[in-house]
């Protein structure tokens, strides 16, 4: 069954570009993965610290395989110190 997951999360706003540079790498590599439908990363109008990643999969294993990912591990251990609160993820 299709997964769709939507990560919204708040960087400190002097880090904005920083976390720009860091989601480009994921992004790109994640749309490489197979199983990986869309994996698109948006700004929140009004406020440029607000962030959501749109992601699609074919299955729970295409999930399960892109959270293992080298990419994946690498951007999480990149963001954590310049995130303001915790990420809400939703997963449909």
């Amino acid at each position: 069954m299709k997964k769709i997951i939507n990560a919204r999360i708040t960087v400190n706003p002097e880090a904005i570009d920083q976390f720009l540079s860091y989601a480009q790498v994921i992004v790109l590599a994640s749309n490489l993965e197979q199983g990986c439908l869309v994996y698109n990363l948006y700004q929140e109008v009004g406020i440029p610290s607000s962030f959501i990643f749109y992601e699609e999969y074919e299955n729970q294993e295409a999930v399960d395989f892109h959270n293992s990912t080298n990419h994946f591990k690498t951007f999480i251990g990149q963001i954590t110190e310049i995130l303001e609160g915790s990420p809400v993820i939703e997963v449909f």
